[in-house]
């Protein structure tokens, strides 16, 4: 039982960075890209026009900027070629950190605590034991 929710675990965890859409605002705020609104009917059509929940490059006049459909705010989160790869730095971090903290949980999960024994004290008595 624990193999199986060991496995839907791991295939998980690459669908929970997908979902949480505020982590990944702020990850990209975090990396520089600034929040542009979309106020006029053209820019809301540009807007419905790009892929949500991705960050995709465009190439405009002044070169390659990396731009992210946020169509629950009906904004746009734009970024250099550098804020990027800044970005894809935070993202690595914090898939590196969770990677860590399920192979904790996992840990703990296929720990064998039977050689203690279902009596074992865990030594709390031998401190305090007037004998």
């Amino acid at each position: 039982m624990k193999q199986l929710s060991l496995i839907a675990a791991v295939c998980l965890l690459p669908l929970t960075g997908c979902s949480n859409l505020p982590e990944k605002r702020m990850e990209l705020a975090s990396a520089g890209f600034r929040t542009i609104p979309a106020t006029t009917p053209a820019q809301l059509t540009k807007l419905a026009a790009l892929r949500s929940s991705k960050v995709v490059p465009v190439n405009g006049k002044r070169g390659t900027v990396y731009v992210f459909a946020d169509h629950q705010h009906k904004a746009m989160m734009v970024g250099s070629p550098a804020q990027y790869q800044k970005y894809r730095a935070i993202k690595l971090h914090q898939q590196k950190i969770d990677e860590q903290l399920l192979d904790a949980q996992v840990n703990m999960d296929n720990a064998d605590w039977s050689a203690w024994g279902p009596d074992a004290d865990w030594g709390w008595s031998v401190a305090s034991d007037p004998m």
